[in-house]
């Protein structure tokens, strides 16, 4: 749809699954049913310079038994592009969002009574300049993260202050060419996490400072490998001394590999430092490795396979939790408007010492609609 200058593209997704452990209990989970309406819109100018763009989305899902788990989420955001000239970009954008903690997420509270829900606020920018061969990008983005507040099933309440933080980053970037398949790039970010003071003395301040810095290539051979592998330092400080900081290696890759015009294969692997929304999980290192492949049957049937596999360190209490993940998905084009899915989701989680972490494991299959007017 187009009006004004501006390409405006509205999307309905409604979907139903069924989920054999809902609430992510280690032993005996409950089964249930869920239903999920997603209504989008996006709307971005058309113009010869400068480019301006809104979007706005939600999602409610119900469960026909277990009525604690229905939520609601919401996104907003607007952004902007400024065209200096052919070679100087600077981008912009605010958004204020709506989200609810997956049950099974790495270093989520196991006993809450309802999903915790958080709203974040962000604003951030970027600055790019292009060169014949040499291309610099600077970065930098603020966000405020507000907890609703939180029951366990026990009835004791937590004090969503012990949750809400501000989170400062900022970061550089350049890449240069050696030819017009293949470039180094050179990337390195800092980054603030800054939690309200503890409001009792069984948390301990979690706030922290995080630093990347790597270096690598990015390449585009003929029409069949593309892709970016950069490796480096990653770091991370706590400011209170009972929390353990971590340095060591870090890095991050995704390669895309087209054996046949029909299909693409799909490998990311990546060692980062990661955020938890728990007062006593404040943050872990993850490793992860990931496959997924693509094959397009007919012109309008694709199937898809994916398997990943993450390694999450925790350092309060020291714990690593293991996560092997499988599944497949296929989608008809019924016509440009309208678009049919089916989804098939296995999650294993484990950890060690056992006697710390959890075990559990979890199947989802969907199916559902996608809308597009």
């Amino acid at each position: 749809m187009r009006s004004d200058g501006f390409a405006i593209y509205p999307r309905l997704k409604a979907q139903i699954a069924y989920d054999d452990n809902v609430r992510a209990f280690q032993e005996g989970g409950d089964g249930d049913f869920g239903f999920a309406l997603e209504p989008s819109i996006r709307a971005v100018s058309e113009w010869s310079r400068h480019q301006l763009g809104v979007s706005a989305s939600a999602s409610a899902t119900r469960f026909a038994k277990l009525k604690t788990e229905n939520t609601e989420t919401f996104a907003v955001q607007g952004e902007g592009r400024y065209d200096a000239g052919d070679e100087i970009r600077l981008y912009g954008y605010v958004g204020y969002r709506r989200d609810v903690e997956r049950r099974s997420a790495p270093g989520a509270l196991r006993n809450s009574l309802r999903p915790i829900a958080f709203k974040t606020a962000t604003a951030g920018t970027q600055l790019t300049w292009q060169g014949n061969r040499l291309r610099l990008a600077a970065t930098g983005e603020v966000s405020q993260l507000n907890y609703d507040e939180v029951r366990t099933s026990q009835g004791v309440r937590l004090d969503p202050r012990e949750l809400d933080r501000k989170r400062y980053q900022a970061g550089l970037r350049a890449d240069y060419a050696i030819t017009a398949d293949l470039a180094l790039l050179v990337s390195a970010r800092v980054s603030k996490i800054d939690y309200n003071p503890p409001v009792n003395t069984i948390t301990p301040d979690r706030t922290a400072r995080k630093a990347e810095v790597l270096a690598g290539i990015s390449f585009e051979f003929t029409d069949l490998l593309r892709g970016e592998v950069a490796v480096g330092y990653i770091n991370q400080n706590f400011e209170s001394s009972g929390i353990r900081d971590f340095s060591g290696f870090g890095g991050r890759a995704q390669i895309e590999y087209f054996p046949t015009r029909l299909t693409t294969v799909v490998f990311d692997a990546s060692r980062t430092l990661q955020d938890a929304g728990n007062p006593l999980a404040p943050s872990y290192r993850r490793t992860r490795v990931g496959l997924r492949v693509d094959h397009e049957l007919y012109r309008y049937v694709v199937v898809s396979a994916f398997a990943d596999y993450e390694s999450n360190r925790f350092q309060l209490p020291s714990r690593t939790e293991r996560r092997p993940h499988i599944g497949l998905s296929g989608q008809y084009l019924a016509n440009r408007h309208v678009t049919l899915f089916t989804r098939f989701d296995h999650l294993r989680v484990t950890t060690r010492p056992a006697g710390i972490g959890r075990r559990l494991t979890d199947n989802v299959i969907s199916v559902g609609v996608l809308l597009k007017p």
